[in-house]
């Protein structure tokens, strides 16, 4: 999957999730703090990363800092 495709693949899980905030999520978009982001759309999220990988996604203490944009994601757990 390129990067392209899973931006566009994230943007509508994250309008999806949250269609009441206004504007474009870019890679770079903190995510949390914009409000796409909790404990339970971390949840989602990882559900959402092991289908498009179709593989488990384990994360620990130190990869929580990987889902703060959609580019950390990318290259954390998609790239690989």
């Amino acid at each position: 999957m390129t990067d392209a495709e899973f931006y566009e693949r994230m943007r509508a899980f994250l309008h999806e999730r949250r269609p009441d905030l206004p504007g474009e999520v870019e890679p770079t978009t903190q995510l949390w703090q914009a409000g796409y982001l909790d404990s339970f759309g971390l949840i989602e999220t990882l559900a959402l990363l092991e289908e498009l990988t179709g593989h488990p996604i384990q994360i620990g203490a130190d990869d929580l800092p990987s889902f703060f944009t959609m580019k950390g994601i990318f290259e954390a757990f998609v790239a690989t």
